[in-house]
């Protein structure tokens, strides 16, 4: 019945043997150094914004393209860091604003046809444009936020790269690639963009919904004011799948597990004020759990995901309960945004955008952030 069963399976799904908790703890420390930078030089909100960085190059592990996860992190580092200066300095006008998210949208529905990594690189890269467009606050503070974030993923690769040197081998994932197997997957990859990518189908239609409604999400916030209303084409980004099951279940699962988190960190707020040693601790328990249950479940990703955000918002200096209630509300928001794109797509979309095999699906990344 409408795919409900397929929804409910996949929204409650808890494959426990896909949990990643040992190798979670080793790229959460970055977190942890860049939290600790911005304490110690009296910088906590860069050191919130670095912290971030180095938690989202932190799931480049999972993603290991060009057979290596520190050239993974290194293309993710420097993707993030270019799309937050665009997003920034897009961010003062609604015209830019919508143009570089959907040149943000494209790019990550062509991606996703390279493979999951790929499309997930390059759905991280929309987030951080996403994000950078509510900020409109000049030259300086573009360039000032874009090397916290080059900082933060710098710090991810230097404790991966000592943790390869030092860690014992019985430990290690797996040694490093050869100069030649880099160049090797470079090339393929490079052949796979300029050849293999068609926009046609489902793949084209996938990429239109995308950028529909990253461009209908933002323009609502943008043209009404709404406090961290980039959370909605954020979450809009992050839930609209190829099949509207698919985003029915990620939504469901976000907006779940945010609201699980969003009122835990309410009645937390209640016992204001928290001492910033607590709240450290907070932020790197959260941030562990979202690593351990990355592959586990969304909804439950989302929940320790939320609970990360909201903490590091109160390190930042930012009020914990406000975090929690905007994140909720532009959470539904974009879920909902979604959701009715999926819906009307389903009904009026044209016979030329249904997929007529299985190759012409693009290829979405796992869950996780």
């Amino acid at each position: 019945m409408l795919g409900l069963d397929i929804i409910a399976q996949d929204t409650m799904a808890f494959p426990w043997h896909q949990r990643t908790p040992v190798h979670g703890l080793r790229i959460v420390i970055p977190v942890g150094v860049a939290l600790g930078i911005g304490a110690a030089t009296g910088h906590e909100a860069a050191g919130a914004i670095a912290a971030g960085a180095a938690y989202t190059v932190g799931f480049a592990a999972f993603h290991e393209a060009l057979a290596s996860d520190l050239l993974s992190m290194f293309l993710l580092t420097l993707g993030i860091a270019s799309g937050t200066l665009i997003g920034s300095l897009a961010a003062p006008w609604v015209w830019t604003t919508l143009l570089v998210v959907g040149i943000a949208a494209v790019n990550y529905g062509i991606a996703s046809n390279l493979g999951p990594t790929a499309g997930w690189m390059a759905q991280q890269c929309a987030v951080y444009v996403i994000i950078a467009t509510y900020f409109p606050n000049g030259l300086h503070f573009a360039l000032g936020r874009s090397s916290m974030i080059l900082l933060g993923g710098t710090i991810q690769m230097a404790v991966t790269a000592i943790f390869r040197i030092f860690a014992p081998a019985a430990i290690r994932r797996q040694p490093g690639p050869t100069l030649g197997q880099i160049r090797g997957r470079i090339l393929v990859l490079w052949h796979e963009l300029l050849h293999d990518v068609q926009l046609r189908g489902a793949t084209l239609g996938y990429i239109l919904r995308l950028a529909f409604t990253l461009l209908l999400s933002t323009w609502v916030y943008k043209h009404y004011g709404v406090r961290s209303g980039y959370w909605a084409p954020m979450t809009a980004v992050l839930v609209l799948r190829p099949q509207w099951t698919g985003t029915m279940s990620r939504g469901l699962a976000r907006l779940l597990g945010t609201m699980v988190a969003a009122g835990f960190a309410l009645f937390l707020a209640q016992f204001t004020p928290f001492p910033q040693p607590l709240v450290f601790v907070l932020i790197i328990v959260a941030a562990w759990a979202s690593y351990a249950l990355q592959a586990v479940n969304y909804a439950a990703f989302s929940c320790f995901l939320t609970l990360y955000i909201v903490f590091l918002f109160r390190f930042g200096g930012f009020s914990q309960s406000s975090a929690a209630h905007l994140r909720l509300f532009n959470t539904a928001l974009g879920g909902a945004l979604a959701l009715l794109v999926d819906v009307l797509w389903l009904v009026f979309k044209p016979q030329r955008f249904l997929p007529q095999t299985r190759e012409e699906t693009p290829i979405l990344p796992p869950d996780g952030i």
